[in-house]
């Protein structure tokens, strides 16, 4: 698990927490994956969450001081009742031939902001604050402002997610479990590069939270994901069909009833 500022987060793959080496991340190519983010603050947070170089939750995730979540999928199409899950694949080179190379191919790079604490103008900030109308001010120097989307408790989950009018003192526990990736050992023909794609339907639900002031200041936590290629072995090139279902990841024409692309794993249904 990562920390930074007041905030804590980790990949987790079937409920377990990934170990990370120094930024690196190992997860298996095939893999759908969630990021457990936890506020840590006594004050709400807006976190905005960065993969492949694309923000997945525009407006930005608000969480109320020590709540946690699981993000299961994106938020980049507006739908807040479902969408797909995040899926780990090898970037080959048919999907760097149909989407190219992106800079920030395989990181995960959350950024946040806390909630603004506002305080009284004091003598030190002008000469005339001994009035009574002064004293009531307040200072907003420096803020921001946010409205985002917090996360709906989801029967049957391992959500916690609390909406913006829940007690601020709440605080969501879980209990942790490692993996340490295994040992690679294999062709180097085998690229350990990847990127995340559609995955599985999630039935993960947000809701709008109000606009709130949050500080200037930014803090950035970044993770690096790489193919643990311990048990993978180099993607063999499947059969062409003649049903035409077109992955938008790496262009290849998939089985009219495919659900996932037999060249990539992307999801062929994006909800």
């Amino acid at each position: 698990m990562m920390y930074g500022n007041k905030l804590a987060a980790a990949v987790k793959v079937n409920g377990k927490v990934l170990r990370e080496f120094k930024d690196t991340v190992y997860i298996p190519f095939g893999s759908e994956y969630t990021l457990l983010i936890k506020n840590l603050e006594t004050r709400r947070a807006t976190v905005n969450v960065f993969i492949d170089g694309d923000n997945v939750v525009p407006g930005g995730l608000v969480l109320n001081a020590g709540q946690e979540i699981d993000l299961q999928r994106s938020l980049a199409n507006g739908n807040l009742t479902e969408g797909n899950a995040l899926k780990f694949i090898e970037r080959t080179s048919g999907i760097e031939q149909h989407r190219g190379v992106k800079l920030e191919d395989g990181l995960i790079r959350i950024e946040y902001q806390f909630e603004m604490v506002y305080r009284p103008l004091t003598y030190a900030d002008n000469n005339w604050s001994n009035s009574s109308w002064n004293r009531d001010r307040w200072d907003q120097k420096f803020y921001g402002h946010s409205e985002g989307y917090t996360v709906n408790a989801v029967s049957g989950s391992t959500l916690r997610g609390m909406t913006h009018d829940s007690h601020p003192g709440a605080v969501c526990s879980s209990t942790y479990s490692t993996v340490t990736p295994q040992a690679m050992n294999v062709s180097a023909t085998v690229s350990d590069v990847g990127i995340t794609v559609p995955g599985s339907k999630s039935t993960q639900q947000f809701s709008s939270v109000g606009w709130f002031p949050t500080e200037a200041e930014k803090y950035t936590l970044v993770f690096k994901l790489v193919g643990d290629l311990g048990d993978n072995k180099p993607i063999d090139t499947p059969v062409t069909v003649k049903h035409k279902v077109k992955c938008s990841t790496c262009g290849k024409q998939n089985k009219a009833n495919a659900k996932y692309c037999a060249e990539c794993g992307t999801a062929l249904e994006i909800f």
